[in-house]
């Protein structure tokens, strides 16, 4: 109801540039405009990892809690529930963090501390620990989602942002579908615990690979 109101209260849409239009119009066009700003297709694909894990993890967390913790579904409800409050801390501290710290540091830290927690995962089997690592782990995947776009709408241009987001998004998607099948193959035929290893190298070339291209010449910036 609150959103009908809003938009009868809209008067007309505002024009649009046809000549903005033509030159940047076209799905082609932004898949040139990102091929061409390499720095910004190497920051695109880092935003994505997160998303591979997060879906990763929704895979190999039940059969983690069932086969190698050998608990029931209070524990995985716990240990869900650690990723979302995980989640909800992210959402109040990053804008603190962004203010206060070089984007850099934090995209380093959060894919460093999401490494460790995976890798306490793969190589203990406790359950209070799970609950710290699935928590530490919603907080870092969702830190990492907020500062990584915030990094990336200072450097796409305003009008291919959108293409550029959907096209991250839909590259995304399509790994997590092969993805998914291969972990839970893995899951069955190594043990749950070797999903959290994956992801854990996955999170691992995130942190090498920003912290590189994040001290590039060509990436250098007042906030970064």
């Amino acid at each position: 109801m609150a959103a009908v109101l809003l938009v009868a209260a809209i008067k007309a849409d505002s024009p649009v540039n046809k000549g903005v239009n033509e030159e940047s119009a076209g799905f082609s066009n932004g898949l040139a405009y990102i091929w061409k700003h390499k720095s910004i297709l190497s920051m695109g694909i880092i935003s994505i990892l997160p998303l591979i894990v997060t879906q990763l993890f929704n895979v190999s967390s039940p059969d983690y809690v069932s086969t190698v913790l050998r608990a029931n579904s209070v524990v995985y409800g716990f240990a869900d529930m650690g990723y979302g409050v995980g989640g909800l801390a992210a959402g109040l501290i990053t804008g603190y963090l962004i203010n206060h710290f070089k984007d850099k540091n934090i995209i380093v830290f959060f894919f460093t501390l999401a490494t460790i927690g995976l890798l306490t995962l793969y190589w203990t089997h406790v359950i209070p620990l799970t609950y710290v690592c699935t928590f530490s782990l919603g907080l870092s995947n969702s830190a990492l989602r907020v500062v990584i776009n915030t990094v990336l709408m200072h450097r796409v241009d305003k009008k291919f942002m959108g293409r550029a987001t959907s096209i991250w998004n839909g590259t995304a998607q399509l790994i997590e579908v092969f993805a998914s099948t291969l972990m839970g193959v893995a899951n069955d035929k190594f043990g749950a615990n070797i999903g959290f290893l994956w992801m854990a190298v996955i999170m691992l070339i995130g942190a090498v690979w920003s912290f590189i291209m994040l001290n590039t010449t060509k990436l250098r910036s007042k906030q970064v």
